[in-house]
């Protein structure tokens, strides 16, 4: 893996509702951004993908050439590739393939105006494919240059660590980063398709790992923040986040977010990112009062008490 230009932020700036009709709004979001210290930005040649254009990577894409300076201070990570999946950017749908990643890389690189991108994931995993032909596809354009370093999103650990393995032996670049769900309030089932929920297994993994969890979701979708007992008007809320113990992790998150004086979107986020391996909280603040919150939420200390009691693990007090 070739050095990245900064250190990666604890919380990362989630992109998913970019697009050209809001690109005052988007701009002003990534300035509040990296004027607030923020340096990880995640983004996907699918989020916004419509009539053969990845929008939300145009509009990150505008913004670094306005300033070619912003470019260096920002750790640029984008997805690709979704089985059957993104057919205006891959015409006939997405497969996963070398020839398929290297042509994915093709078109991020042009959206986002870069001549290279400092983290490219999968968006999601066809386990019925080998994995070594995929690394050796990755480990090509880390060589060239055009990405600095390969990881994961929605890979199971266990396949991470096939492709660890594949990659240590054949001398090859290893993954370094993974991107599942991941958050206090625990989901009952995967919110989207073939998406990979973290379990205390996998946690487990990733303290012996250290591989930096890239953690999407990290509010619950919302739920943490603004979910209540006897709203049904979100069906997929309901359907993953709605449980008796989630309803006591936020009750719980309420009463430290009120003992610390800070709000439970802050209080939530740091439970993510104070875990005991790494960790970069992606936050889709569509505010620059949302984008400062998820600021300060990086700067949030939590000792493994506190962490217990909030996830339900302890019921002794710990403030």
């Amino acid at each position: 893996m070739k050095p990245l230009a900064v250190p990666s932020s604890v919380i990362g700036l989630g992109t998913m509702i970019f697009h050209p009709d809001t690109r005052d709004r988007d701009h002003a979001l990534l300035d509040a951004f990296t004027d607030a210290g923020g340096t990880y930005v995640d983004t996907a040649e699918v989020y916004g993908a419509v009539e053969e254009h990845g929008y939300s990577e145009m509009v990150i894409g505008d913004w670094l050439a306005a300033d070619p300076r912003r470019r260096d201070r920002i750790i640029l990570a984008t997805k690709g590739l979704i089985p059957g999946y993104c057919a205006p950017i891959h015409p006939g749908g997405a497969s996963i393939g070398p020839d398929q990643i290297h042509r994915a890389i093709d078109g991020s690189l042009a959206r986002l105006k870069s001549e290279h991108v400092d983290l490219w994931m999968f968006h999601r995993d066809d386990p019925s494919l080998a994995v070594g032909p995929l690394v050796d596809a990755l480990d090509e354009e880390v060589r060239s240059g055009r990405i600095r370093a390969w990881g994961a999103s929605n890979w199971t650990t266990a396949r991470l660590q096939e492709a660890i393995d594949y990659a240590d032996r054949e001398g090859r670049a290893r993954p370094v980063a993974s991107s599942p769900h991941f958050s206090l309030a625990k989901a009952a089932e995967p919110y989207w398709p073939d998406t990979v929920i973290t379990t205390d297994e996998d946690r487990r993994w990733f303290e012996r790992s250290e591989m930096p969890l890239v953690a999407w979701s990290s509010l619950g979708r919302g739920f943490l923040a603004h979910g209540k007992k006897g709203d049904e008007s979100d069906a997929d809320m309901v359907r993953v986040f709605h449980s008796p113990e989630n309803f006591r992790r936020k009750a719980r998150l309420s009463e430290f977010a009120q003992a610390r004086q800070i709000t439970i979107f802050e209080a939530a986020l740091g439970w993510v990112t104070g875990q005991s391996f790494p960790v970069v909280a992606l936050c889709g603040a569509q505010t620059v009062q949302e984008v400062d919150n998820c600021a300060r939420a990086g700067d949030l200390q939590l000792s493994a008490p506190e962490r217990d009691w909030l996830d339900l693990r302890t019921d002794t007090r710990p403030f």
